[in-house]
């Protein structure tokens, strides 16, 4: 896929932007526990996969009931990617 600007205006493009300017930095810290801005954009693509794999696409609607923890996060952004 080839980017454009208006790509990085996205939620999924924000984060892959920060991931490659700060791949190795902390973009979530949650009970001792530190995830990288790669390994959050690694997460949130496997997830968009799984979404697309269940049949989710452009325009559907998704809810996602979960603690404000990491994981809503991964999930939120991968529902946005896919």
């Amino acid at each position: 896929m080839v980017s454009t600007e208006s790509d990085e205006l996205t939620i999924p493009g924000v984060l892959a932007r920060a991931a490659r300017r700060h791949g190795d930095r902390a973009a979530l810290e949650d009970g001792g526990r530190t995830t990288t801005f790669a390994e959050l954009e690694a997460a949130t693509l496997e997830a968009a996969g799984a979404f697309v794999a269940a049949g989710i696409g452009p325009g559907d609607r998704v809810a996602i009931w979960a603690p404000n923890q990491p994981p809503w996060i991964v999930g939120a952004v991968g529902a946005h990617t896919a």
